[in-house]
């Protein structure tokens, strides 16, 4: 026997198609979305519009009125619903009458945004009842949605007030109010020609900016001042809803025009919404210095957290430099002046921390080192010496670099990433074996593959070779010295593997020398020794794509008995990106290659490669209880 409310969930869908337009394609949708029906809406001429939108069907055979223009939802429910990229309406059938009440998902969305229930009561008004007209204000909303969304819109933009539950003394000094003072919101009778509803609630401004933006923010009732209370919500709730928006002309010259930045830096929950916007904006400029100097005074951490991280990010050039320059400075000097000597410190880190990102590693070097001889501890802090010893690295002080590896390995001994850049350091200074070894314990403790292994695969075998092919455990390179004498040389001396030896045994990383020993390699048709001669310079040259392609291609021997495609194939692209792969297309397309089975090959390649793993970038700071890290 067939149910009561799969009758009604089909009377409810029959019903609602004899509402909607025949031109208007209908298509039942599974219930994956939460949503019963897809519209596409086309015009009386059967023109398409691209207007697309959902429907959620809930039907009613309920008696009582008030269950027709009411339903109850979890607001969970609500916010999913709401979060679609195509805008969902909600329509009420009651099968006692065969009406509809309809509105829109998002705006319930906006007002049940302070609720602290799990369910939330959406009430539909007498203009929600389905008319003539509603057909009309489907299209007129789906299309200034779509105009708002790509913030194709101008200021003073009209708005009406709806008033849900508040006095009618209440809506009408909020009206007069905007109408008066407001120069971005021109206040209208007729709500269908808005394109702000200012739903005004007892204690609560809720806008909804067709559909694309919302803000709500709450009010206190008071006797006296009501008045200025009430606007003063309406001007917060419309600063938080201009922040979502591209208008940021208009965002800050509202708070210039308002005097409202220090109502912004006295609420914190504003404030940390707001933030990203007033310091990264360059037309926002003028507010950085107010805003860094109270944030700095107020020993809010989690707002100077915020605030750090937002400069932070100027590392992906979020904003300038001399933004961040001037930010940094402006809080060097606040330390100063008050004496914080560990704000100090970790302003010199954070600082370096800034330079190390965008790649002047002088500058970072030096901030470092003013943060250590303020704060002599962070040379027990592990993060601290990892992070020097990578500048190190990159500064070519390779030795150096491994000390301070060795001292965040005893730091952190649980960090098992750290036994393979340490390998790296001690590779780059001459110590083979050690590294060798070094490499070794990583791969054998990433067995759950926590950190990609790929490069440093390639790394052990190279090393692997250098230390029991050509017996070089360990050397004090001299690149200078190996290159001197490869300019001496004549091309002829550069073909004898005698002359490669000695100058491999100056320097065993000088990608030039494995250059010539391919030469070699391929005249005594030695495969062991392309092999190794290509992974080396490939290695050490890195962002050469032709010398991952040629690898790739050789990886495939079965003489050689490597199985190192994956890792050369994600190392490849790590480095290379895209134009790995286009190398390795054409050269596959070479006569020589003829039977190779390119074209299978190639996808076989394109399976391996993973998207490398990514780790956080950690900012830190310190309060009365210690160290505090966030993660970005």
């Amino acid at each position: 026997m067939r149910s009561r409310s799969h009758i009604l969930e089909e009377e409810s869908l029959f019903e609602l198609k004899k509402i909607l337009p025949n031109e208007w394609v209908i298509r039942e949708k599974p219930k994956d979305y939460g949503v019963d029906v897809e519209i596409e809406v086309f015009s009386a001429n059967g023109s398409y519009t691209g207007l697309v939108f959902w429907i959620q069907l809930k039907g009613t055979d309920s008696e009582n009125t008030k269950d027709h223009k009411s339903i109850r939802l979890s607001v969970k429910k609500i916010r999913q619903l709401a979060s679609y990229k195509l805008p969902v309406a909600i329509f009420r059938y009651n099968s006692l009458n065969k009406e509809f009440y309809f509105d829109w998902v998002i705006r319930h969305g906006y007002l049940s945004s302070s609720t602290r229930s799990k369910s939330f009561n959406i009430q539909f008004e007498p203009h929600h009842l389905w008319t003539d007209n509603s057909i009309n204000q489907i299209i007129t909303f789906l299309k200034r949605k779509n105009e708002f969304n790509k913030n194709n819109f101008s200021f003073p933009i009209k708005g009406f007030v709806n008033n849900i539950n508040a006095p009618n003394k209440t809506y009408r000094i909020l009206s007069g109010n905007i109408s008066k003072k407001s120069s971005l919101v021109k206040i209208v009778r007729d709500r269908y020609s808005a394109d702000i509803e200012i739903n005004l609630l007892e204690k609560r401004i809720v806008l909804n900016m067709s559909g694309s933006f919302g803000s709500s923010i709450g009010f206190e009732k008071a006797e006296n001042d009501n008045d200025i209370l009430i606007f003063d919500a309406f001007n917060k709730a419309l600063l938080l809803l201009l922040n979502q928006t591209e208008k940021d002309n208009e965002l800050f010259k509202f708070i210039d025009d308002n005097n409202l930045l220090k109502d912004i830096i006295h609420h914190s929950g504003i404030l940390q919404y707001l933030l990203p916007k007033l310091i990264a904006s360059k037309t926002g400029k003028h507010f950085t210095e107010e805003i860094v100097d109270y944030v700095f005074k107020s020993g809010d951490p989690i707002t100077q957290a915020a605030l750090q991280a937002i400069v932070f990010l100027a590392g992906q050039k979020v904003i300038s430099r001399d933004r961040v320059e001037s930010y940094f400075q402006q809080v060097i000097k606040l330390c100063k002046e008050t004496g914080e000597n560990k704000s100090l410190a970790t302003t010199y880190y954070n600082l370096g921390n800034y330079y190390r990102g965008i790649g002047d590693l002088v500058l970072a070097l030096k901030y470092y080192n003013k943060a250590y001889k303020i704060e002599t501890t962070y040379i027990q802090r592990g993060y601290y010496c990892r992070e020097l010893a990578g500048i190190l690295f990159d500064l070519s002080f390779y030795k150096l670099s491994a000390k301070f590896y060795e001292l965040a390995k005893k730091l952190e001994p649980d960090n098992i990433f750290l036994l393979g850049i340490l390998g790296d350091a001690e590779m780059y200074s001459g110590n083979y074996e050690k590294a060798l070894n070094l490499f070794d314990d990583f791969l054998t403790k990433n067995k759950d593959a926590k950190h990609d292994k790929y490069e440093f695969s390639l790394k052990f075998t190279l090393l692997n070779a250098i230390v029991d092919s050509f017996e070089i455990k360990t050397q004090k390179r001299n690149s200078i010295l190996c290159s001197k004498e490869l300019k001496a040389l004549s091309e002829e001396q550069l073909q004898d593997s005698k002359v490669l030896d000695r100058l491999l045994n100056i320097d065993a990383l000088n990608p030039v020398v494995w250059n010539y020993y391919s030469f070699i390699s391929i005249r005594e048709q030695d495969l062991f020794l392309m092999f190794l001669s290509s992974l080396v310079q490939a290695i050490l040259i890195k962002f050469e794509s032709k010398l991952w392609a040629s690898l790739s291609i050789q990886a495939t021997l079965d003489e050689l008995h490597y199985p190192l495609l994956n890792d050369i194939a994600n190392t490849a692209y790590f480095y290379c990106k895209e134009s790995y792969i286009t190398e390795l297309q054409e050269m596959i397309e070479w006569e020589i290659y003829k039977d190779f089975n390119g074209d299978e090959f190639l996808s076989h390649v394109e399976s391996l490669i993973k998207d490398p793993k990514e780790y956080p970038n950690e900012l830190r700071f310190w309060d009365d209880n210690g160290a505090k890290i966030l993660e970005i």
